[in-house]
């Protein structure tokens, strides 16, 4: 497991061509807002450079459109993996890590609860296995540390290896 370096300074806000690394960037408790279209399909860049600067978020883009614009970090590969890469190596992230802090559907901070608390809202095998539990209070997703966990902390790990 990781350990808590800092309290968190960035923040990106990340187009709908991003949602793989949005997870990935969430995995490591990096503050990330996720814009998706609007449900008519249409997007609207211009909602992006507003929220970046009333929020203070760099913009996490593949819109060749934006790459000129202020607080705009254009990605240039398309392998999620290289983008997450290429994101802790320019804005030094390994300062930045409080891993599993936060939802990853939602951005959230996470909080832990008493065992008791999750009770019937998770399956019983992981209710008797584990005793460590978090939950985003704004969608009341329930985390543990599972397979998935394991999965996630490896890969974390295999990055800031290489």
């Amino acid at each position: 497991m990781l350990i808590i370096v800092s309290k968190m300074a960035i923040k990106f806000i990340a187009d709908f061509m991003l949602g793989k690394l949005v997870k990935k960037l969430r995995m490591l408790g990096i503050d990330t807002k996720y814009l998706r279209p609007a449900l008519n399909g249409e997007y609207n860049p211009l909602k992006l450079l507003k929220i970046s600067l009333e929020e203070n978020r760099t913009i996490l883009t593949r819109n060749s459109k934006l790459k000129h614009y202020p607080n705009v970090y254009f990605i240039k590969s398309s392998d999620v993996d290289e983008q997450f890469k290429s994101i802790i190596k320019d804005f030094d992230i390994s300062k930045e890590i409080n891993a599993f802090s936060r939802c990853l559907e939602c951005n959230e901070l996470l909080a832990e609860v008493p065992k008791l608390v999750i009770r019937g809202k998770v399956p019983f095998y992981i209710y008797q296995t584990k005793n460590k539990f978090a939950i985003c209070k704004n969608c009341n997703k329930i985390y543990w540390q599972g397979s998935h966990y394991k999965n996630m902390s490896r890969q974390i790990n295999n990055i800031f290896r290489n």
